[in-house]
């Protein structure tokens, strides 16, 4: 087959694949098992293809301009945004991306009271987060449920909402290994919990109130973070018309099976330049499951038991390329472009570490149609290898905004050590003061060792934190920044005031 005829049936595939898209009749999906259907089984494989490494030039797509539509040279940075930072979906990768540009643009970000989450699982109250004195925020890119009405009441009106989806089954197996199912669970097959899972999920207990919140890691989980109510899981109505609201509601969803695909869309949606997305892949682990590839007969287990994450991701996922598909046939030049300088940027970082009293080198990037010339020194490599904690406390430190926290009776905690407990049918922890509450001698069975290990280890957290607040009158307590940060702290601070 010529070439010529290898990009015409791509294109031609990728047209009849979005006029099916497109010409879904969701109104008469009024079951469960019809809306299942109506989505593709492996919605990664399923997208409207273009050609990604084509040289082939191509009459660019008619655009209807939208809201949120950007032109090359023409436009200017958007500077207010929340990220949604769904949890097992690839968002300590991308968290970094965000935060550094708040931390560059020197934006007002909404700090959580101590570290991690804003609230998760609950909606953000009152004592959950740092105060300006004005009460006027930019940028929120910590753990939090999305929370349409909570939200815009806070931040500016031409916020740009971002979030990041994952695969459904992937995001299955990486939750299985993070919250270490595969060990609170009964299962019989250790290796590969998930095909005894999939059986019967129904079977297991994998759900439990958490921080006054029914939460299920393996029943649409992504989608609760977006907001949607676990009570509605069957609602498939609710979940059509949620889902569409949500479309209206984000300027984009990152797809994390086609990350640079989507950060190159996010960089002209949002008017930033190249530098501004380069990235290190991170917390990619190995577990015996994570290469398993389900039967038809599991997937589809999986999608009738997660029906509204399926449904949401498979709709993001045409999104994006539609979005795409307006683009112009410049995008994917654009994408290699970006690959490429990524890698380059990722081998001299590799290589490259500040060095004190020594000449630093530097990377060159020269201008392209799509970025100015900028240089890479191994300052920035460290600021690119620093995680999404590490740069909160940098842009704390920068802004003069101490790390505050609550009095450690008021502390929560988090998810992970509760599952052991809710998941067993046992109550949960919401404070770590009902962890000192505990008397495990009035159970009616007596722990077992995870338990019990779990238990010593929130013990020492509120002892430890009680050392360090000794003295401390303040209703919130400052405490120390990240030592890592610390470190380096006037190198990167000096390095970003010379960097603006």
């Amino acid at each position: 087959m010529t070439t010529a005829k290898m990009v015409g049936a791509a294109c031609l595939g990728a047209c009849v694949t979005l006029v099916l898209f497109l010409s879904v009749d969701w109104k008469n999906a009024v079951s469960v098992e019809r809306w299942i259907d109506q989505q593709s089984p492996h919605s990664s494989e399923h997208e409207p293809r273009i050609a990604e490494n084509s040289k082939t030039k191509t009459k660019p797509v008619a655009r209807t301009p939208a809201k949120e539509e950007v032109s090359s040279g023409h436009c200017s940075a958007r500077t207010n945004f929340v990220f949604i930072k769904v949890h097992k979906a690839g968002s300590s990768t991308t968290t970094p991306i965000v935060a550094r540009y708040a931390l560059r643009q020197n934006l007002t970000v909404m700090f959580p009271l101590g570290r991690g989450t804003l609230s998760w699982p609950n909606i953000p109250r009152v004592n959950d987060y740092v105060h300006t004195p004005d009460e006027k925020y930019s940028v929120l890119f910590h753990h939090t449920v999305y929370n349409k009405e909570w939200m815009e009441s806070k931040f500016p009106a031409n916020t740009a909402y971002l979030a990041i989806l994952r695969e459904p089954f992937s995001h299955l197996k990486s939750s299985f290994n993070f919250y270490r199912l595969d060990r609170i669970l009964p299962f019989k097959d250790r290796e590969n919990p998930l095909k005894e899972f999939l059986r019967n999920p129904a079977k297991y207990h994998t759900s439990g109130v958490v921080q006054g919140v029914l939460v299920d890691n393996t029943k649409n989980g992504q989608a609760f973070d977006m907001g949607y109510p676990v009570e509605k899981d069957r609602d498939m109505q609710y979940g059509r018309e949620y889902i569409e609201q949500l479309d209206r509601d984000f300027t984009l969803i990152l797809i994390l099976e086609y990350l640079d695909l989507s950060l190159v869309m996010l960089k002209r949606l949002m008017c930033w330049e190249t530098r501004d997305m380069l990235y290190i892949k991170r917390n990619s682990k190995t577990y015996p499951y994570k290469s398993y590839q389900p039967t038809e007969a599991e997937r589809a287990a999986h999608r009738q038991w997660s029906p509204v994450e399926y449904a949401m991701y498979n709709h993001f996922n045409q999104t994006l390329w539609r979005k795409i598909n307006e683009q112009g046939p410049d995008f994917f030049e654009e994408l290699e472009f970006f690959r490429q300088v990524n890698k380059q940027v990722n081998d001299f970082c590799s290589h490259n570490k500040p060095q004190t009293g020594k000449d630093l080198p530097t990377k060159h990037i020269p201008e392209s149609p799509w970025s100015d010339a900028f240089d890479i020194t191994p300052n920035f490599c460290t600021l690119l290898g620093m995680d999404y904690g590490s740069i909160d406390s940098l842009i704390r430190t920068k802004q003069g905004r101490p790390i505050l926290e609550k009095p450690c009776e008021q502390q929560k905690v988090k998810l992970k050590p509760n599952l052991y407990f809710v998941l067993d049918g046992r109550p949960g922890f919401q404070t770590l003061e009902d962890v000192m509450k505990y008397n495990p001698k009035k159970s009616k069975k007596p722990l077992n060792h995870e338990q019990s290990y779990i238990l010593g280890r929130l013990t020492k957290s509120f002892q430890k934190c009680k050392k360090k607040q000794k003295g401390m009158k303040d209703h919130f307590h400052e405490v120390a920044g990240n030592f890592k940060v610390k470190v380096i702290q006037d190198e990167m601070l000096n390095f970003l005031k010379e960097d603006s």
